[in-house]
């Protein structure tokens, strides 16, 4: 008998088992799973006990479907070089409702690929006068991490009645990554707060890396501390996307950016904001009332602004800053702490002429901020609106034709044209998803052939939020943000004479076919020697059962 994952992304992960046998640390979980597994395709486990027993090295590959989890707290642990993996079977939509708190735990555990979501519509407190601390509605984190070297990648983190990620001082070494995350939060007459991601760090360092974070009902990207003698220190953030925060409620405005500590927290020091977008009409703002240590703002392309605050020493080079007509480019208040910066090579474009930087609350021209501050030498000042399209496109780090795609359409054309040549091979199926509605339909579908892609601008929807909060409307024409993702194909396998046979679209672009012996999508794998055949509307490739169990992939031809 032959099984088969018969469903998976191009490039990557089309995959078929043709099983006698599996790695003992690949195994494998189901909505139906139980928990005495073996963890076998036949017999899986159920997730909750595989997300507290698992063991160094162990990868768990969820299954389709939907997964009631609930809320789950857990200690488990990996180890240095072994750490213990939870994604998405190759193909799959694995749906996770609930929410996990990792806690007294050395880490070194991994979930990838996977949606987690939460179904509680309760997300309305009716109390007043009580701050952050409602009690008629639970308000749990979909991740909280208060453990070091934990690594959350290409998930779809929503809905979740808190925070999407939460990560506290302890949190060393932890990595957000590629995650789309949105519509989560809390509402009360007088208050609302959930922020998209919400970081705190004292130990080590923390990476927050190419994430599209929105419609959160409070700050987007929440680097903060306000605790007793607390500090901030150690957090990247790089290549991020944040928009729209508040957007899911209209008790009170926040900002999609909210970096640094607030009495009686003491400071940040070694923030770093490299390559990040975002769009809003609040500035960004990093540093609040501690006076801070270091800080580096490089290559972002931040169209609302800057609030920098209180910071002993800085560097700011190769970003793009505008604003909102009435507000400031950069807002410098360094009343508590005099400042050491080296500040050039930025672009500056405000459509009204004018004091547009101010010090200290006082209000200078370009030319005058100059003067006055010696930085900006080598930068460019235009006094006219944007105009044009930027587009940014930020390729996967851990998945092969994968981006993130950001669209600012000054111009409000109804489509851009956007070059994915830096991402594609030639000959690669691919689909584009509005970010805003990440499950919907895809906005665009092909086989890239080197063209020009034209994304639309107009005509897209947005995901309401789940339970009585406020579904935003559209970001576009003027900005949008995509994923572009390896597009779903189906290998089958059928058994003909004994023999297995292996087939695949042939209008599904140029492939090879690619085995090895164990479901692990990293190292090696092996082009199948044998050409296609053509059956009708299929390629197909006929294997002996003799050779053992063996898992198929299509990769892009060279």
């Amino acid at each position: 008998m032959v099984q088969s994952v018969v469903s998976a992304r191009l490039l990557f992960l089309c995959v078929l088992l043709v099983p006698l046998g599996i790695l003992a640390t690949d195994l494998y979980v189901s909505p139906s799973g139980t928990p005495s597994g073996p963890g076998t395709m036949a017999q899986p486990y159920d997730l909750a006990t595989t997300l507290r027993a698992g063991r160094p090295g162990d990868t768990f590959w969820l299954m389709g479907g939907n997964y009631v989890l609930g809320h789950l707290d857990t200690k488990i642990a990996g180890a240095p070089g072994e750490p213990i993996t939870f994604r998405q079977m190759p193909g799959e939509k694995a749906r996770v409702d609930g929410s996990v708190t990792f806690f007294d735990t050395i880490g070194y555990v991994i979930l990838r690929d996977f949606e987690l979501f939460s179904s509680d519509t309760n997300r309305a407190s009716a109390q007043t006068g009580v701050g952050f601390d409602v009690t008629d509605i639970q308000i749990i984190p979909g991740i909280a991490s208060f453990a070091p070297n934990l690594s959350f990648i290409n998930l779809i983190v929503h809905d979740q009645t808190r925070h999407g990620f939460y990560t506290s001082r302890v949190s060393s070494n932890n990595l957000i990554y590629g995650c789309v995350v949105y519509n989560n939060g809390w509402v009360s007459p007088d208050n609302a707060e959930g922020h998209g991601i919400y970081a705190q760090g004292t130990l080590g360092t923390q990476e927050i890396a190419d994430n599209l974070v929105f419609q959160s009902s409070g700050a987007n990207m929440h680097v903060y501390d306000n605790g007793s003698g607390q500090r901030l220190a150690g957090v990247t953030l790089d290549g991020n996307v944040a928009f729209n925060a508040g957007a899911i409620q209209n008790v009170r405005a926040y900002r999609d950016w909210i970096v640094g500590v607030d009495e009686p927290a003491v400071s940040a020091d070694e923030i770093i904001l490299k390559n990040n977008m975002g769009y809003s009409a609040l500035q960004v703002e990093v540093g609040r009332q501690g006076v801070n240590g270091s800080v580096t703002l490089s290559n972002n392309y931040f169209p609302q602004g800057l609030l920098l605050n209180n910071w002993g020493t800085a560097a700011v080079a190769g970003n793009v800053f505008s604003a909102a007509p009435r507000n400031a480019m950069v807002a410098l208040d360094q009343t508590r702490v005099s400042l050491a910066a080296t500040w050039d090579n930025n672009t500056y474009v405000h459509s009204a002429a004018g004091s547009n930087f101010l010090i200290n609350a006082s209000g200078y021209s370009f030319p005058e901020w100059q003067t006055v501050t010696g930085y900006d030498q080598n930068s460019t000042y235009r006094a006219s609106g944007l105009s044009g399209a930027e587009v940014f496109v930020r390729s996967n780090r851990f998945e092969t034709g994968r981006a993130n795609i950001v669209v600012y359409n000054w111009d409000n054309l109804d489509s851009v044209a956007v070059d994915l040549s830096s991402v594609l091979a030639p000959g690669a199926a691919y689909e584009v998803r509005n970010a805003q509605d990440f499950f919907g339909p895809p906005v665009a579908t092909g086989v890239f052939k080197g063209q020009m892609l034209a994304l639309p601008m107009t005509g897209l929807t947005v995901a309401a939020p789940n339970g009585p909060l406020l579904a935003p409307p559209p970001t576009g024409p003027t900005f949008n943000v995509f994923v572009l993702l390896p597009r779903l194909v189906r290998l089958k396998m059928a058994t003909v004479d004994g023999q297995a046979q292996i087939s695949w679209p042939t209008n599904a672009g140029n492939w090879l076919l690619q085995f090895r012996d164990n479901p692990s999508l990293d190292g090696d794998w092996t082009d199948e020697g044998s050409t296609p055949a053509i059956l009708e509307d299929r390629y197909v490739v006929t294997t002996s059962f003799a050779q053992g169990a063996r898992f198929y992939r299509l990769r892009a031809k060279p």
